[in-house]
């Protein structure tokens, strides 16, 4: 079964860039983290089912958080290359 997955860039209120991504390392479908530099903060990675489990997720645990200013989400298609 192939699952879903998305990458999520964040833009933190000023001085949350820290925190945010420290709660974010608490969900168990994100697994990946990273703080940026430049027009975004922290990028993620969510992995899920399918695309309604991430919708339901991003809405009640990215988008609610008021730390959270602004999000750009990035569907993976993961159409093979070459070969």
């Amino acid at each position: 079964m192939t699952m879903a997955q998305v990458y999520v860039l964040i833009v933190t209120r000023y001085g949350c860039k820290r925190n945010v991504s420290t709660e974010m390392l608490g969900f168990d479908m994100i697994d990946n983290v990273h703080e940026l530099y430049g027009q975004y903060d922290i990028i993620i990675r969510i992995k899920g089912k399918d695309m309604n489990e991430i919708e339901e997720f991003i809405a009640k645990n990215i988008r609610s958080n008021k730390d959270i200013q602004q999000t750009h989400t990035l569907v993976v298609s993961d159409i093979p290359i070459g070969g």
